[in-house]
């Protein structure tokens, strides 16, 4: 349920939308009347009025040229203004019409002195270039607002580095305070996000950070796609920073923490708006999230302490026990080529497992159930291939999952759940099974293929040292030599077996380079940027309109080099359903979004395609340098196929839009 802030800022929205559009008009007529043309319509939205107001006669619903016209045929119109304003029933954009311009018509002509065809082509210029000069103005003054109120945003500071991630392997930490990307200085989270996405396809990028303790180092990493898909944006495998203290107790947080049948145990060891005050026993502040990462490194699935603050001031105890972090991508967590098995972390509303399978289960088997195939001890991999498999072809399975030492079967569940673009599941998140030391799998060209070990097995000993967890799998194999045969006792079949593993230094870093992670719910950190100084407020602006504008034709360039696929391009749906987003975030990110889209919509308009500005600008070049305008036929040839062009990629865009939204 949408509280009234919630409202207000959806309106907001809505107006919003309503007056960049406006504002992008208002520029091309006022030029137009700078000029001395006679402007017929000022339009916000196409098709048939809505409502209408000419100066003379009112507001009028639907349009009021009837009206108009009869009266100047009587003689009785001296009084009412030649211009109508109104607001049109579908709300995509708008126009300005003049007498003697049809974009679809370049015939339709006018021999008036206050026609557009017989005004100077710097006239023309002007006017069809003001709608894009008044939305880069907009979008300044947009951002200047923000910058003087505040923005709040996630800082540019590393939360979590994903192991494998291109951040993991440069030396990124958590903590990191990230100064510059590839030269440009990061304000914000978010662009870091956008000045990933938008780098160059397999280039190496510096990166400047600040290390927690005040010293900088200048890395450099290359980013990379999470997965197979083309269609993904390029990451480096970082989360956003966070705080020591639980989210906002809003209605949606609060029925999240009553379904305790959904989430892992671990998450309720912190409720809403409570505060960690001591890790193991060490005081901390909201921001010391580095101390609480350090204890789950150490703690080797150890159980770390907690002491929590209430909202009433009363502390409490409570423990929180590691799980092992995914890794970037879609690559499997290895311990020197070994896979632990896949563990349910949470079950999400809606899941037809909901009610049957529980956080916790580990999966042993899953099985189709038309068909009977079988895989046991599937990886997390296997598990969301044959979810995905069963999606697609609506096909029920059987699931064998092993619960507090019990074997339980979960049958007939179809997997109808799109979890990804193409990818159909169970809705429920997966992790790590570290309480036991069964191998789902084991990765092919690891130290575990070549020593021959099955998968299915159990490990038991590692030289010397008995093992009953994946932690202790761990500890015992970092701690091992490298390129030495080690003995490794597992279970398989009942029958216990030697093998001779040898480490490699690949396999050795990568046992390294894994780190653990936790189950709770934290709080975003927010800095905000603000300025109480109107000077450095506009320069701000200007910088951010400006790097907006830019970023735009980067990823233009981007899409032509394959690096940003078009399947990332959202339309009018997409827009306004982002605009949601950013409008329950608070005013001030609503008013930066705005002003965002004002930016965008200056370079959409201008670029060199006919029937948009930037079209009409070209043609204004052309017959310059000609000294005569283009043929009629050319022009509406070329009309046409803009217009096809904008109607094409409306229309693959709405698609997307709302084959992403459902």
């Amino acid at each position: 349920m949408l509280d009234l802030s919630n409202l207000f800022n959806i309106a907001l929205l809505v107006f919003g939308f309503g007056f960049v559009v406006f504002w992008h008009e208002l520029g091309h007529f006022l030029a137009a009347k700078w000029a001395g043309v006679k402007v017929e319509q000022f339009a916000v939205g196409f098709g048939q009025a809505m409502f209408s107001w000419r100066k003379g006669l009112g507001l009028r619903v639907g349009t009021s040229t009837p009206e108009f016209e009869k009266r100047v045929a009587e003689g009785t119109g001296a009084d009412v203004s030649e211009t109508e304003y109104r607001l049109n029933w579908i709300p995509l954009g708008g126009y300005v019409k003049m007498l003697g311009q049809d974009d679809m018509n370049p015939n339709k002509t006018s021999a008036d002195p206050r026609s557009f065809n017989e005004k100077t082509i710097f006239q023309r210029m002007v006017i069809v270039s003001a709608g894009v000069v008044m939305n880069i103005i907009l979008a300044a003054f947009g951002f200047t607002v923000v910058f003087l109120i505040g923005l709040n945003a996630p800082p540019a500071v590393v939360g979590v580095v994903l192991p494998g991630s291109p951040a993991a392997l440069a030396g990124l930490r958590p903590g990191d305070r990230i100064l510059k990307y590839d030269g440009a200085v990061q304000h914000d989270f978010t662009k870091i996000q956008l000045n990933v996405a938008l780098s160059e396809q397999g280039k190496a990028v510096p990166v400047e950070v600040q290390r927690p303790d005040g010293s900088k180092a200048t890395l450099s990493l290359t980013p990379a796609r999470p997965d197979a898909d083309s269609r993904g944006f390029l990451m480096i495998g970082l989360l956003p920073p966070v705080e020591l203290r639980g989210l906002k107790a809003t209605k949606e947080v609060q029925d999240a923490f009553e379904k305790k049948d959904i989430a892992s145990p671990d998450m309720f060891a912190l409720l809403p708006e409570e505060t960690i005050v001591a890790v193991n026993g060490t005081p901390v502040k909201l921001t010391d999230t580095n101390v609480l990462d350090d204890a789950l490194q150490a703690s080797d699935g150890r159980p770390v302490e907690l002491t929590v603050q209430t909202p009433t001031g009363s502390t409490r105890t409570s423990s929180i026990t590691a799980k092992f972090q995914k890794p970037f991508g879609i690559e499997e967590l290895q311990v020197a080529g070994l896979v632990p098995s896949p563990m349910v972390e949470n079950v999400m509303d809606g899941s037809p497992a909901r009610g049957k399978i529980q956080p916790g289960d580990v999966i042993e088997a899953v099985s189709f159930r038309k068909s009977g195939d079988l895989t046991a001890h599937p990886t997390g991999a296997e598990l969301i291939k044959n979810l995905n498999l069963a999606g697609q072809n609506d096909v029920a399975l059987d699931l064998s999952v092993r619960r507090g030492g019990e074997l339980v079967k979960i049958e007939n569940v179809t997997p109808s759940i799109k979890v990804a673009r193409d990818r159909y599941g169970l809705g429920m998140g997966l992790g790590y099974d570290a309480s036991s030391t069964l191998i789902a799998g084991v990765s092919p060209g690891s130290p575990a293929e070549v020593a021959g070990i099955p998968a299915g097995a159990t490990i038991r000993r590692i030289g010397k040292q008995e093992v009953s967890n994946w932690f202790e799998v761990r500890r015992a194999l970092q701690n091992s030599p490298v390129n030495t045969p080690l003995e490794m006792v597992v279970v398989t079949n009942g029958v216990e077996k030697s093998f001779p593993l040898t480490l490699t230094q690949p396999a050795m870093d990568q046992l390294k380079g894994i780190s653990y992670a936790h189950g709770l719910l934290l709080h975003e950190h927010v800095e905000p940027r603000q300025t109480n100084n109107p000077v450095t407020a506009t320069i701000w602006g200007v910088q951010e309109t400006r790097d907006f504008t830019l970023q735009f034709y980067l990823t233009l360039q981007r899409m032509f080099q394959g690096s940003v696929s078009y399947t990332n391009m959202m339309g009018p749906v997409g827009i306004f359903h982002a605009g949601t987003k950013f409008a329950y975030k608070g005013t001030d990110w609503l008013i930066w979004f705005l002003a965002m889209i004002s930016a965008n919509l200056a370079v959409v308009n201008f670029l060199p395609i006919p029937i948009v500005d930037g079209g009409l600008f070209t043609f204004l070049i052309i017959e310059k340098l000609r000294g005569k305008p283009l043929s009629a036929r050319a022009q509406s040839a070329a009309q046409i196929a803009g217009l096809a062009l904008i109607l094409g990629v409306f229309l693959l865009v709405t698609f997307q839009d709302i084959a992403r939204f459902f």
